[in-house]
């Protein structure tokens, strides 16, 4: 005799194979509730990034949105997890919100001009990426002022580098180890990106390469860094600035083709 569950009883794989077939919305409720815990641990360690954001519960807000509309739209035909399409769309949702509060202040948005003015201007000069000796000159301002500057704006940095991945839509970037979740020709330009962007790093300093590793491969805060390296926070916001800053400009140029 076959025993009918309830909804909260169902194993997962079944709800989920009802819910496509029905499209009920307790299914659908308890879907969301049965993976809830992915907005909340997401929105910690976005909220944890951004020194600048402390709105913890206006993002889970904007993620369990995103969830919702991540469980309309989940093929279970498609080969990935729901953990890894969900925390896709759920991230990109909140970094999208954060950076729509401008909550960034004048002076680091001043600072953060000034230096990609500088970049911009030195490339073209140069024909190649200026050091940050030729940057501080051009600023005229000190090595030490200009590492300053660069570690005062990591946030917006960061902010910055994670918008231009998400709104293009590359869901897996080696960065984040997420899966592709579209079509064979999506899966071929994400495959494609991932690999121009590891080349991207390789390029990259040493102690750039590492900061890089340890925050997005390790999950590593800014503390636990410059734990490991032996060296002050502000030195880590400033080397991760600075490799986020040239990898953004790789990214942007390879987009741009």
């Amino acid at each position: 005799m076959t025993k009918n569950y309830g909804v909260r009883e169902l194993p997962t794989r079944e709800l989920w194979v009802r819910y496509e077939k029905t499209g009920d919305v307790e299914m659908r409720n308890e879907l969301i509730r049965q993976y809830s815990y992915l907005v909340r641990c997401i929105a910690i360690k976005i909220v944890g990034h951004y020194q600048y954001f402390n709105y913890l519960d206006d993002i889970i807000s904007e993620g369990v949105i995103a969830l919702m509309d991540a469980v309309s739209k989940f093929d279970l035909t498609k080969n990935v997890k729901f953990e890894t399409f969900a925390s896709i769309k759920i991230r990109g949702a909140m970094i999208d919100y954060i950076r729509r509060q401008d909550c960034f202040p004048r002076r680091l948005k001043k600072k953060a001009k000034e230096i990609n003015r500088a970049d911009e201007v030195l490339n073209q000069q140069l024909g190649r990426s200026p050091t940050e000796q030729e940057i501080a000159d051009y600023m005229q301002v000190s090595i030490p002022e200009y590492e300053k500057m660069l570690a005062e704006t990591c946030s917006m940095n960061m902010l910055s580098f994670e918008q231009l991945i998400y709104e293009k839509g590359m869901e897996s970037l080696a960065l984040h180890g997420a899966g592709s979740v579209d079509g064979p020709e999506q899966a071929m330009a994400e495959k494609e990106l991932s690999r121009m962007l590891q080349l991207d790093i390789e390029r990259l300093e040493e102690k750039e390469k590492l900061v890089i590793s340890l925050y997005y491969k390790e999950q590593l805060k800014i503390k636990e860094i410059s734990g490991v390296m032996g060296i002050s926070e502000s030195r880590v916001s400033q080397i991760h600035s600075s490799a986020l800053r040239k990898l953004k400009k790789s990214l942007e140029g390879y987009l741009k083709q």
